[in-house]
């Protein structure tokens, strides 16, 4: 990471740039639609060939509130079909009473070259719709018209926002490449900024202007500052499975303030120390306030968890009663948002409201607790140099019992005490232990995605093999398996789209055990019949034993990924086949029996089969031992999936003597 430190500042008064506007997009021309796109990406399907984005502070009249005005323009050239998504835009906007944002000022036309004549198709004013997206968020969007293939669009709007900690993130990557992004922060002489680079990529070019008499105010007129940041023949940035927010590895700039300067001289510093962020929390009446919230649960606590026994089995009743009495309402969020004590009332509640009572709950009963901040794996990783309270969106609690340490979150039915969902699996949280004292704690588990599988039958003359499947889920994927098993309205529409989703299988009977016990393995039982292949020819036939569990597709194709490969949890697969041949057959041809394993044990493959009589035994393992592989580690699972891919399409072959 690139640290740049800019040290900027703000008048909070009506703002006037003078001589600091840089002038619009130049007009487009017919060699803009002849652009290489294949000299800068032979892959992309369409290319921005021009962005800029302006940012400046202004005072409202009306409300006599700060905002920063954010001016967007953006011209992108469609190359193919593939490319016409690029002219759908969906603009978020929070809307909550006491941030709201303002969206305006939208103008976007499709050009097109016709007879060798540009011609332009604006957006009507009727194309555009807002949508009421969440308690928080509203959504314009609209859709360019007359979109075809080598068609360019150009799109502006003008986002007016209160959110002046962050100034305005900028993204130089996106999901196509660029041919130029350039981003103008005007910013007043007394804020100061962290301003950070982030990701692979290194600017172009940037620069540093002294505006002078730039902001006016009660007559008198002030300096500010012009950053601009410029890159050029920017890569796409392509998402790939197994990984958390692209956020994390986007080359962006980012802003986090730092200080402010008043008229009369004195400082008000952003850029805190974890001992101020503690006391902050704990002072906050929907954090630290609902933590004293014990008394909610103390006459209950006879009942829910009576003192005689031991605190490990109290704790996991105390669980358990969250979980049965506030439901999720799907919102995130390290505070409160109804109280403990209405979100009781009300059976519902946001994570906040869930753990922080879960918290409260477990203090009661004499097991110490302590809540952890951290940000899900879709809002990025939290700044570590210095805290930004910001960066956290998700709260869960910390306890220690016969000296083990317990992570938990109370906001899932199904999850057993002690794991997390997959969306908190994301590197470090904060464990807050009193107003002047906190630490980091990683964020992992020792449970695992961990599924067996066996087939025991009989391959009868016909090619149908007859016989039982056994499906074992254990630690997440026991998790997992039940919320896909609760998808269904019953558990024979389960079994149903089980059998519609794989050809040539029959499911003759079928028992699942072990739904409700969420801290046991969840076990499914199949009488099945699968065709494995058609009447046998000349007396001799081949079969896959990976007919139900094969590897189809390689989740890592990228020639270099510059991100990690995050699966939350490390992984078990082990699968077993023991089927009875009919008589007189042999093993003609087979694939080998191999072993992979990568450097230090990173992840381990094992294949085998053989004919032991007229039973054929056939074994499948593979461990990926970490929840997390490095960047250099990127190409040996590549490569170790890939052979797995080759290894699962070759078939047994099988003679009749």
């Amino acid at each position: 990471m690139t640290r740049l430190l800019l040290a900027i500042g703000l008048f909070i008064g009506l703002i006037h740039l003078a001589n600091a506007q840089d002038p619009a997009f130049n007009g487009l021309s017919i060699n803009d639609f002849k652009y290489d796109v294949l000299s800068l990406d032979s892959f992309a399907n369409a290319v921005v060939l021009d962005e800029i984005g302006k940012s400046r502070f202004f005072v409202d009249d009306h409300e006599g509130r700060l905002y920063i005005e954010h001016e967007y323009n953006v011209r992108i050239l469609i190359r193919n079909k593939e490319g016409f998504k690029k002219a759908n835009f969906t603009i978020p906007t929070y809307k909550d009473d006491s941030n709201k944002e303002y969206l305006s000022n939208i103008v976007a036309n499709t050009y097109n070259l016709q007879d060798g004549r540009i011609t332009t198709t604006p957006l009507g004013k009727n194309s555009i719709f807002k949508e009421n997206h969440s308690k928080y968020t509203n959504l314009t969007k609209f859709t360019l018209p007359n979109i075809q293939e080598g068609s360019i669009i150009q799109v502006s709007y003008i986002l007016k926002s209160p959110h002046i900690f962050n100034f305005k993130n900028w993204d130089f990557q996106d999901d196509i490449p660029k041919v130029n992004s350039t981003y103008i922060a005007y910013v007043p002489a007394n804020y100061s900024y962290h301003v950070a680079l982030r990701g692979p990529l290194k600017l172009t070019d940037q620069k540093a202007e002294a505006l002078r008499e730039c902001i006016v105010m009660g007559g008198r007129r002030f300096d500010c500052s012009k950053m601009t940041y410029m890159m050029r023949n920017i890569p796409a940035f392509v998402e790939e499975d197994f990984m958390t927010a692209p956020s994390n590895f986007l080359s962006a700039i980012h802003f986090e303030l730092s200080e402010v300067y008043t008229l009369s001289g004195s400082k008000q510093s952003y850029t805190k120390k974890w001992s101020d962020v503690d006391r902050e929390l704990l002072s906050d009446k929907k954090f630290g306030g609902q933590l004293k919230k014990d008394e909610l649960f103390k006459d209950a606590l006879p009942t829910i968890a009576p003192a005689s026994l031991p605190p490990l089995a109290r704790a996991k009743l105390i669980y358990d009663y969250i979980k049965s009495n506030i439901k999720w309402n799907k919102y995130y969020g390290k505070y409160s948002e109804e109280g403990i004590k209405n979100a009781l009332e009300k059976r519902t509640g946001n994570i906040g409201d869930i753990n922080l009572g879960l918290i409260a709950a477990l203090n009661a009963a004499q097991i110490d607790t302590y809540p952890v901040i951290l940000s899900t794996r879709d809002n990025g990783l939290p700044n570590k140099l210095f805290p930004v309270l910001s960066n956290f969106n998700y709260v869960i609690a910390k306890t220690t019992i016969d000296g083990v340490d317990y992570l938990l979150d109370a906001s899932e039915d199904l999850l057993p005490f002690g794991a997390l969902p997959l969306r908190c699996m994301n590197e470090e949280g904060r464990v807050i232990h009193s107003k002047k004292s906190s630490d980091w704690t990683p964020i992992k588990s020792l449970l695992r995605i961990n599924k067996s599988a066996s087939v025991e039958g009989e391959l009868t003359a016909e090619g149908v093999l007859k016989g039982t499947l056994y499906i074992t889920s254990s630690e997440m994927e026991a998790f997992n398996k039940r919320i896909e098993i609760g998808k269904y309205n019953s558990i024979a529409e389960y079994v149903e789209k089980m059998e519609e989703k794989t050809p040539n299988l029959t499911i003759l009977n079928h028992q699942i055990k072990g739904i409700e016990e969420l801290e046991n393995s969840l076990l499914e039982v199949y009488e099945i019949a699968y065709k494995l292949y058609d009447d046998s020819i000349s007396g001799s036939y081949a079969f896959n034993p990976n007919f139900m569990f094969r590897l189809s597709k390689n989740p890592f194709n990228l020639t270099d990924r510059t991100y990690p490969v995050d699966l939350g949890f490390a992984r078990v697969d082990n699968y077993t086949c023991k089927i009875k041949l009919p008589a007189g057959y042999h093993l003609k041809e087979r694939p080998k029996n191999i072993a992979l394993t990568l450097p230090d044990g990173a992840a381990k493959f094992k294949f085998s089969g053989q004919l032991q009589g007229d039973q054929f035994h056939f074994e499948q393992q593979l461990n990926l031992t970490k929840p997390v592989y490095d960047v250099e580690e990127y190409f040996h699972l590549k490569e170790l999936m890939s052979r797995i891919i080759q290894q699962q399409k070759i078939d047994y072959h099988f003679s009749k003597d």
